[in-house]
Parts: structure tokens; C-alpha cells; sequence
């Protein structure tokens, strides 16, 4: 099969329009245009021509639908060796398929017959040739993206390679293999997984030993508990008799009263010990109050005498700050009297300023009120304004959305009568002489074509009557027309009008009064931005604040400012001399008041010096008592001294007392606490071992060890079983893959000059699951796809498809290879080699290639038609 045009109808962005492309070469054809152009729409609408049921509603159906909706057409004429055929197919609606003969114009097959006409054309029923031959926009590998694809496209791929390499498919090479090859994995799968993992009986029986063993652990772990439950209990009571033995508990009891007797001993010596201490402490304070005493009174003897002095020279120092701060009052006192006299000029000069300053506050008071008047009245008329616009708007209908509803049914309206139009006669007469046809009682309209839509009586002044015989429009047509134009007229009865331009006239003039509103808004709120009655509250307040004003002549007001700051000037002056006056007193008082407070403490000094001194008389017998007094004191403290070092060398020592009795007592209690202890695990571990011995767990623990042995050997069978088949599937694998290279060889006998002209000396290799190219060996090594370049892998899936194309070929199904913006990441030099490849096979294979890359495919050659595109 080979494709020599295609046609396209209303599909996609070819809308109401007829798409075709004609003069596609047997060989290469290119049709190279810009982007958005609608390649990718031919190349969609071909592949659901051939692959896709008439009746279909599925996505790459529906994706074919433009916006504007309709039913979608979509022929193609393919050359066969049986002639040339239209095939061509309606979706979505009208549903229909047909094959028309070119020859004569017969339909050979419609819908269903016309379905199976293409499957016999294609040589399968199965998207599979497609899938592998056509390249889609983006594609750059051989794979399907979903599973129900990668399963088609992999039987496809199957029986190509079965068909053309038939005698391989023996024992190890095709579908009896495979049948092998599943009945083992089939059997090897009822026990164990894809990865290994026991199931179905294995598991079973591996599951029975873990449950023996996991039941044996147990039963053992609780004969072990038992021999342990015995021994404690042997060791339990050997601990019990030693600590009831009578001379153990003896020992212990004579221990604890022994300690606790040391330690009444201990504790009383230290009442002994303390009244020591005490003694000797009063002895010590008595001794330095003695030595205070004496030095106190040595001390006053040598002050007495300075203490006078000092005293005297502070009441002379008294005497002379009280007579500077008597003259520092003087002054003070004057410089407050000019500073008063300041201050009245002061006051005097204010009080008339304020005066003058209040008539001018209240002449500026009534030159505002004036003009917040006038913009209270501005505002006025703009509110009035707004509000006249507002209602006007409000009552109107003609909004946005109206005029927007008015243009579409419009436009409806329009469209419909466009297409009775086409589906009508229309006439147009052109007067040369003043004598006009009369149609139903008026002049027939000149210069204009006038649609006839019913058969028609014309009536020719001085000739006769002419008939015109219309083309019957679809009913639906009229019905749609009809009801569009009640839509419209009902939409602008809503408004009280009845044609589009009255409408337009209705919704400009709501425009305008909404302009002039927010004009309005937009002057009112310049002038009254807090609203109209905070315009008249300010008037109010400047009303009121001009009540004071009289025409009275205003004083100068920068007169009366300078006397104020001559005055005021005159004033600070005198106020920083009167404060200066009244520092320079405050100051001398204080010094007064120092130097009296120093005199009276110096002489306080001297009356506390001469009585700690006393009488001149009884001074040298009070310094001998004194002494005599300091003497008896130190040889009291040294005789406590002396008896409290002898009371503590007698003292016990008190904390190996504490101890003993500590230990002595926690060896009673322990022996106690132990006692009972051994009392409660006693009983618990008698329990304990009545409990086990009843359950026969020493029996069980044999009965599950034979238990357990046989089921061992099952799960080892199973085991083997695995293993085998295991190794049974690896051979077979082996032998099949060593077929597959047998399996392989026509298409890599098609592949190795194609992939020649790229890479020298390069190989493809591929998988023996998935019948794909899945590495290159080349220079460097062996690559995989998934480590190649996006260019290289475009390229080897290209080639690829050349290669199953001339495969399919030798079978004798001969596909064209489709190309949609394909090598978009193929380098210049590649991308040359790539078309000598393509140039090789086209030799004897349809290619057709869209690109938007014109400048690039313009080395490609081959035939290049244009995609004619008319209205329908």
C-alpha cells in the first residue's frame, strides 16, 4: 500500500475547511511548514483513518474535533496492486466509512465492510504495522507507553519475525518454546515467585515447620524454666536454714545493743565538750573587753587635746560663712525687684499682641468661611450630578453582559444566515433603465443579492412573470435560523429596542451617564473628600472664630512683636541675674550650715574625749585598774584553754560509733528483709513448678521433635523441587537465547548498512523478551540505549523502523513509513547521513516526513507538495 494524497475536513484547526495534500512520491516526500501549521494534524487524522473504527468516540477521536465542533472527515487515496481507492471515514458525526474505487467511482464496502476492507489492506487487525513504522512528534524509542500497547506491539513484532524467519521457530527458538518455557515457569511459580520467595505448597510446608519450631522453642523454653525453678528452689531453702541458725541471730542482736550503748556514751560526752568550749569563749570576750577598755581610754588622753583645738577654729570658720551669706541675701533680694519689673513689661506687651493676633485670626476666619461656601456649593451641584448619572445608569439595562448577549445572538444569527446562504439560490439585479421587477407589491432590490428561500414569482413591467424554483433548505437549518432570530429579538426586547444598532445606542449612552457619574464622584470627592457635611462643620467653626472680628485699624503687628522680644530679652536677663543671686545665697547657706555642723561635731569630739579621759585627778589610778584588769583577764583564757584540750582528748570517737551502730542494725534488718524475701520466692517457685510439672511439657517436647523432623523433609522436597525447575528454566532460557541470535538475523541483516552509514563497524544487539534493540557496541564498547545520547537514540529507533518496514515488505505487506518531526535532535552531520539512509530505502519504500525544520530537510530531497487548504 502506498499513499498519494490525503484530505482532511473540518478537523483541528482546519475548521470549516478542506485540508489535502496531493502528489505524495512512492519514494520520499517531505512537506516542510512552519510550526502550528497542522503537520501533526494530518499526521493524527491518518493514523485514525487506518486505526481507528468509524464509530469510535475514543480520545484520539475526539481530539480531532475543532472547536467549533462538527463531524469530521478524514480520506485517504492509496495505490494497491489492485488499483487506486479512496478510503475515507466520518467521525463523531454522521458516522460513516466507505471504499470508492478511483478507477470508476464504485463503493466497493461502507461502515462495517469498509472496516474489514482495511484490515485485509493492512494485513492485520491490530494498530501493530503503525505502532511500529510511525513515528510520532516527540517519540524517540520503540516502546508503547502503556501496557495493552507494549502486549500489541510485541505480537506484532513476534510474528513479523516468525514469518520471515520461520525455520527457526523449532523447539528452542519460537512459540513451542515459549509454551515450555511457560509450563515450567507455570509449575515453578505454584512454589515460589519471580523472586525466589516460597509460596503455594513450599510455603505451606515451610510455613508447618516454622509453627513446629516456634511451638518446640517454647515447650523447651518451658522444661528449661522448670530444671531452673527446682535448682532456685534447692538454693532458696539452703539460704533459709543459714539464716534461722539461734548463734547467727545472737551474734547479730549482742552486735546492734553493744553499738547502740558506744553511742549513748558518745553523745554525752559532747554535752562535756561544749560547756568547755563555752568557757573558754566568755574567757576570750572578757579578755578583749579588757584590752578594749584600756585602749579607749589611752586614746581620749592623747585627742583631748586637739579635739579643743579643732573645735575653736571651726566656730571661727562658722562666724565668717554667716556674714557672706548675709550679704549674698542682699543681693539676691534686689535682683528679684528688677526681674518683677521686667515681668510687668512682659505681660503688658503680650496682651496687646494676643489682642491684635485674635482680630486677624478672625478677618482670616471670615475670608475661609467665604470659601468653603463656594465649595460647599460646588459640591452640591456635583452630588446632584452624580446621583441624576447613577439613576440613569441604574435604569438601564443595556450593561455589559446585555450588549455582549445582543452581539452573540447576533452573531448567531449571522452565522446561520451565512449558511442558509450557501444552501439557497440567491439572486442580484443590476438597472440600466428605470423600469424595476416587481416581488410581492414592491420594487425587487438593485446591486445587492437578495436570498430567494421558497419558489419565487417576479413580475417584468412589459416582458411577463418569471418563476424562480429555490434549492429546499434543511429544515433544521430554518428551524435553528428561526429560533436564533427569536433569541435575538427577545434579548433587545429587553432593552426596548429592536435592532443591534439601537442596542449600541442604548449601551453608550448608559456608558456615557456612567463617565459622567464617576466625573461627578471624582469632583465631589476633590472637593468634599470627607463628605459634604464636614465641608459645613468647618464653615461652622470658622463661622464661629469670625464672630470677634470689628473694623477697628490693627495695630502693626511686627510693632508689637518687636516690643514683645525686647521685652521678653529684658526679661531673661533679669530672670538669669535674680536665679544667678538666688544660687550664689543657696550656696553660702549651705557652707553656713557646714561650717556650724562641723563645729558642733568637733566639739562634740572634745566633750566625748575629755569625759572618756575623766577627771586629771583620777587618771593614772584608773589607767593602773585598767591594766591590772587585762592582766586577770588573759590568764582566765589561758586556763580554759588548758581544760578544754583535756575534756576533748577524753571524747570517744563519734563517728566510728555512728558507723558501728549503722552497721550493725543493717545487718539485723537485712538478715530480717532477707528472711521474708526468701519466704515469698519460696512459695512462688513451689507454685511454679506445680503448674509445669501437670502439663506433661517434657512428653510434648519429644512428640513435636518427631514432629518437626517430618516436616523437614517436606519442605526439603519442595526445596528441590524449586531448585530444579530453577535450573531447568535457566537452561531453557539459555538455549533460547542462543536461537534468538538465529532469530534476529533478517532484521540485522536490514539494519547493519543502515547503521553503517552512522557508526562503522557498529552492531545493534537486542533483547530476547522484548524482540528491541537494547545496546551498541561500537568502538568504545558495549553501550546500553538508556546510556546513549537523546540524537543517538532518535536515530537507532528510525533505523530500526526502516529495517522492520522493508521486513514487513518482504512478507508482502507493504506500509509507507510516517515521520512526524522527527531528528529534531540529530546534529548537522547526522542528520545528512540519516537522509542517505532514508534516500536507501526509499529506493523501494513510501516515506513521508513532516517537519517544520524546512532549512534542514532541504537536503533530504524527494517530492515536496503543498498543503491546500479551501473553505467548504
Amino acid at each position: 500500500m502506498k499513499i498519494i494524497a490525503l484530505h482532511l475536513t473540518n478537523v483541528r484547526k482546519f475548521a470549516a475547511k478542506r485540508a489535502s495534500i496531493t502528489g505524495i512520491s512512492s519514494g520520499i516526500t517531505v512537506v516542510s511548514e512552519a510550526n502550528e501549521f497542522g503537520k501533526s494534524t494530518f499526521f493524527d487524522a491518518v493514523h485514525a483513518l487506518f486505526f481507528e473504527k468509524y464509530s469510535s468516540s475514543a480520545k484520539p477521536v475526539k481530539s480531532l474535533s475543532p472547536y467549533s465542533g462538527g463531524g469530521v472527515e478524514v480520506a485517504a487515496d492509496v495505490e494497491t496492486s489492485d488499483g487506486v481507492f479512496r478510503v475515507e471515514k466520518r467521525f463523531l458525526s454522521k458516522k460513516s466509512a466507505k471504499i470508492t474505487r478511483a478507477s470508476d467511482g464504485a463503493v466497493l464496502a461502507q461502515d462495517d465492510e469498509a472496516e474489514r476492507w482495511i484490515s485485509q489492506l493492512l494485513g492485520t487487525a491490530s494498530d501493530g504495522p503503525a505502532g511500529l513504522l510511525w513515528v510520532r512528534q516527540g517519540q524517540l524509542d520503540l516502546e508503547a507507553e502503556t501496557a495493552k500497547e507494549k502486549s500489541l506491539l510485541m505480537e506484532t513484532r513476534r510474528d513479523l519475525l516468525s514469518s520471515v524467519a520461520g525455520e527457526i521457530d523449532t523447539m528452542t527458538g519460537g512459540r513451542r518454546m515459549d509454551r515450555v518455557m511457560r509450563q515450567v515457569s507455570d509449575n515453578l511459580l505454584a512454589i515460589a515467585t519471580k523472586t525466589g520467595r516460597k509460596t503455594g505448597a513450599w510455603k505451606a510446608a515451610s510455613d508447618q515447620v516454622d509453627l513446629i519450631e516456634a511451638e518446640l522453642m517454647q515447650v523447651a523454653a518451658q522444661v528449661k524454666t522448670l530444671d531452673t525453678a527446682l535448682k532456685d528452689r534447692k538454693v532458696a531453702e539452703v539460704a533459709a536454714k543459714r539464716l534461722d541458725n539461734p548463734d547467727a541471730k545472737a551474734r547479730r542482736d549482742n552486735a546492734f545493743s553493744a553499738a547502740r550503748a558506744a553511742m549513748d556514751i558518745a553523745h554525752a560526752h559532747i554535752g562535756a565538750v561544749n560547756s568547755a568550749q563555752q568557757s573558754c569563749d566568755l574567757a576570750q570576750l572578757k579578755a578583749a573587753a579588757a584590752v578594749a577598755d584600756l585602749d579607749a581610754f589611752l586614746m581620749a588622753i592623747d585627742t583631748l587635746g586637739s579635739a579643743q583645738t579643732a573645735a575653736a577654729h571651726s566656730n571661727t570658720l562658722a562666724l565668717d560663712a554667716q556674714g557672706e551669706a548675709d550679704h549674698l541675701k542682699e543681693a539676691a533680694i534686689s535682683a528679684q525687684s528688677q526681674h518683677n519689673l521686667a515681668l510687668d513689661v512682659v505681660t503688658k506687651a503680650r496682651t496687646a499682641l494676643d489682642l491684635a493676633g485674635k482680630q486677624t485670626t478672625a478677618r482670616m476666619a471670615q475670608s475661609q468661611s467665604i470659601q468653603i461656601a463656594d465649595r460647599i456649593e460646588k459640591a452640591e451641584l456635583a452630588q446632584a450630578e452624580r446621583d441624576a448619572s447613577n439613576a440613569v445608569t441604574s435604569a438601564s439595562v443595556a450593561t455589559a453582559a446585555w450588549v455582549q448577549m445582543v452581539q452573540t445572538a447576533q452573531a448567531e444569527v449571522s452565522k446561520l444566515m451565512a449558511i442558509a446562504l450557501g444552501q439557497s439560490t440567491t439572486v442580484q439585479v443590476t438597472y440600466e433603465t428605470d423600469a424595476r421587477i416587481i416581488h410581492n407589491g414592491r420594487d425587487f432590490p438593485g446591486d445587492q443579492p437578495v436570498v430567494l428561500d421558497a419558489e419565487t414569482e417576479l413580475r417584468l413591467p412589459g416582458l411577463g412573470r418569471m418563476t424562480i424554483h429555490t434549492k429546499a433548505a434543511g429544515s433544521a437549518d430554518k428551524e435553528q435560523l428561526t429560533q436564533a432570530r427569536a433569541t435575538l429579538k427577545n434579548v433587545l426586547e429587553q432593552a426596548g429596542v429592536t435592532t443591534l444598532q439601537d442596542a449600541h445606542t442604548l449601551a453608550a449612552a448608559r456608558t456615557d451617564a456612567a463617565t459622567k457619574a464617576n466625573l461627578a464622584q471624582a469632583v465631589l470627592d476633590t472637593l468634599a473628600p470627607d463628605g459634604i457635611d464636614a465641608l459645613r462643620m468647618s464653615k461652622a467653626k470658622v463661622d464661629l472664630a469670625a464672630v470677634a472680628a470689628d473694623d477697628a485699624v490693627l495695630p502693626s503687628l511686627p510693632n508689637l512683636e518687636a516690643a514683645m522680644n525686647a521685652a521678653q530679652e529684658t526679661l531673661d536677663v533679669s530672670e538669669k541675674q535674680a536665679q544667678a543671686a538666688l544660687v550664689q545665697q543657696g550656696v553660702a547657706r549651705e557652707m553656713v550650715a557646714k561650717r556650724r555642723a562641723t563645729a558642733e561635731a568637733t566639739q562634740q569630739s572634745a566633750d566625748r574625749a575629755e569625759i572618756a579621759a575623766g577627771p586629771v585627778e583620777t587618771r593614772d589610778a584608773r589607767r593602773a585598774d585598767l591594766l591590772r584588769l587585762q592582766a586577770q583577764a588573759q590568764a582566765n583564757v589561758a586556763q580554759a584553754t588548758i581544760e578544754l584540750q583535756a575534756v576533748k582528748a577524753a571524747a570517744p570517737d563519734l563517728e566510728t560509733a555512728a558507723a558501728e551502730l549503722k552497721r550493725s542494725e543493717a545487718a539485723v534488718t537485712a538478715a530480717r528483709d532477707e528472711r521474708a524475701g526468701l519466704n515469698e520466692r519460696l512459695a512462688a517457685l513451689s507454685s511454679e513448678i506445680r503448674t509445669l510439672a501437670g502439663h506433661g511439657i517434657e512428653e510434648r517436647r519429644d512428640e513435636l521433635i518427631g514432629e518437626l523432623a517430618t516436616a523437614r523433609a517436606s519442605e526439603t522436597k519442595y526445596a528441590d523441587q524449586a531448585a530444579a525447575l530453577s535450573r531447568l528454566q535457566s537452561a531453557l532460557d539459555e538455549k533460547r537465547r542462543a536461537a534468538r541470535d538465529t532469530y534476529f538475523e533478517p532484521v540485522q541483516a536490514e539494519l547493519k548498512p543502515l547503521l553503517s552509514i552512522l557508526h562503522d563497524n557498529a552492531v545493534l544487539s537486542f533483547d530476547s523478551d522484548s524482540l528491541l534493540p537494547n545496546g551498541l557496541m561500537r568502538d568504545n564498547g558495549q553501550e546500553t540505549l538508556g546510556d546513549l545520547s537523546g540524537g543517538t537514540k532518535e536515530q537507532i529507533a528510525i533505523l530500526t523502523r526502516l529495517a522492520f518496514a522493508r521486513l514487513f515488505a518482504r512478507q508482502g505487506r507493504h506500509m509507507p513509513i510516517i515521520l512526524d518531526d522527527a531528528l529534531v535532535y540529530s546534529d548537522d552531520d547526522r542528520i545528512v547521513k540519516m537522509f542517505t539512509a532514508l534516500t536507501r530505502v526509499a529506493q523501494d519504500q513510501q516515506i513521508i516526513v513532516f517537519s517544520c525544520r524546512q532549512l534542514a530537510f532541504q537536503d533530504l530531497g524527494g517530492a515536496r507538495p503543498k498543503v491546500e487548504i479551501c473553505d467548504i
